[in-house]
């Protein structure tokens, strides 16, 4: 019969095997993350999301080595600053006198969708002045591109190191060539080209954030004007927001292994396209190109990688007329006992 004391002291060693510095210090995180975003709002400011993200993953770390403490600021800083850089120069690049593009990216979108606006017919048959559940839903997902991506880079961070570099590597090559694309072709969007150039007869309103106030987050709304205001407004061409969530999307594809996780998997770029059009921000042709622009830098960075794979593996050796057969290591045998005499061939 098992003693009482014994009881209890597996019961102890139990729970201190579950209640670890790191599960203690990520709950303390948690509960942190979330008075402040309630009181202050949701980080959405790069600085702001990746001091978030590395009191996180150090949160988790307490009690490890201080050399991976380090290590993780070492990785994140870079990124950090080639986001930063980009924020900067993206805001600058309508301002390098390349001709905007208004009224031809209306002319496409009508002829791809027969003479129709897809984003005129969403808002005339869905708008409407009282906040509906979609446009909550749209708000959401709009607002997930500021959250999502990051978070994903985050846990890959904590589960394969290798894993993170090769999503971060698709990350970058995504937001740079989407500069480019704004430096040589800046567009405009739907509800630019109805307010500002009247290449569109109709109103167009911008509706992704309207949801907020109806969720009581009027602070994401507030922070969504201010970054619409100060944010170029020309780069329409492709769509980052149905980029990002398409790479999200594809990236997570392989690593669900149940059906109903892919089902949102599929789901939230689709998402995320109905909000960008729905709500005034980009022509389906933007982000039918965002989709492409993904395409085109998977099997770009998987190709790459392959090749550079194939480099980093030592030659085979070649062989050759004169090149001697390799030789069986001889067998070993017990110390003692003599081995049996081969036998004879054809026995």
């Amino acid at each position: 019969m098992t003693d009482e004391p014994e009881v209890a002291a597996a019961v102890g060693d139990g729970w201190r095997g579950r209640v670890t510095p790191g599960r203690v210090g990520l709950g303390i995180y948690l509960v942190v993350l979330v008075v402040y975003s309630a009181v202050e709002g949701i980080p959405m400011d790069r600085v702001g999301q990746t001091g978030w993200i590395l009191a996180g993953m150090i949160a988790v770390k307490i009690g490890r080595p201080l050399r991976e403490h380090l290590r993780t600021f070492l990785d994140w800083l870079p990124l950090l600053a080639a986001l930063i850089l980009y924020d900067h120069t993206r805001g600058i690049a309508d301002t390098l006198g390349m001709p905007l593009r208004v009224g031809q990216v209306v002319d496409i979108e009508s002829w791809l969708f027969g003479g129709t606006i897809p984003t005129l017919w969403l808002q005339e048959h869905l708008f409407e002045s009282t906040v509906r559940w979609w446009d909550v839903g749209a708000a959401i997902v709009y607002f997930s591109h500021f959250v999502v991506p990051w978070v994903l880079a985050a846990a890959f961070y904590m589960w394969s190191r290798p894993l993170w570099v090769g999503y971060i590597r698709r990350v970058l090559l995504l937001t740079y060539t989407g500069l480019l694309t704004y430096v040589l072709l800046p567009a405009a969007p739907p509800w630019y080209a109805s307010a500002r150039t009247g290449d569109i007869d109709e109103p167009v309103y911008r509706l992704v954030g309207r949801g907020w106030n109806e969720l009581g987050l009027r602070s994401a709304q507030a922070w969504l004007s201010d970054a619409q205001g100060g944010a170029n407004e020309v780069a329409a061409l492709p769509s980052l927001h149905a980029g990002f969530s398409m790479l999200v999307a594809v990236t997570l594809w392989p690593l669900a292994k149940r059906w109903w996780l892919k089902v949102p998997i599929v789901a939230y770029p689709l998402a995320m396209a109905f909000t960008l059009v729905y709500g005034g921000e980009h022509y389906v042709v933007d982000v039918l190109l965002g989709w492409l622009y993904v395409a085109a830098i998977m099997v770009g960075a998987h190709w790459w990688e392959r090749w550079r794979e194939q480099r980093r593996r030592p030659p085979e050796p070649v062989l050759t007329a004169g090149t001697p057969a390799p030789v069986e290591p001889a067998l070993r045998t017990e110390p003692g006992v003599t081995p049996e005499p081969n036998e004879r061939a054809g026995r």
